[in-house]
């Protein structure tokens, strides 16, 4: 299920969350300045009521290649008013620069939700 529509930019993503638990106007998914280790987060994933509001942190994603040979973005999102995480894939669209936010429930990876 598509809960969100992304475009690429500089420093990676910036579009919008809309789902029954989740509705968040502006979203940016940007690349960290340095990994800390190996599996530390490629991204940060902040959010903020419309783009001219301050921004707080809603989980982070790290880049991935699909068994398939497909790159995708896997993406946690999580806060105090969650009541769990969301697991998604973000995934280019057909239409060029256009990125969907991908989720599926939690018995299926995000792996399989980037197919």
């Amino acid at each position: 299920m598509m809960i969100g529509s992304f475009r690429e930019y500089d420093n990676g993503y910036t579009g919008s969350i809309f789902s029954i638990a989740l509705c968040i106007g502006f979203v940016a998914i940007s690349r960290t300045p340095a990994k800390s280790s190996t599996k530390g987060p490629d991204y940060v994933v902040l959010a903020a009521p419309s783009e001219e509001d301050g921004e707080f942190e809603i989980g982070a994603a790290w880049d991935r290649v699909s068994k398939a040979g497909k790159p995708y973005v896997s993406v946690k999102l999580d806060g105090p008013t969650i009541a769990q995480p969301f697991h998604c894939a973000l995934i280019e669209q057909q239409r060029k620069g256009s990125y969907g936010l991908i989720w599926k429930r939690s018995s299926e990876t995000e792996e399989e939700a980037a197919v």
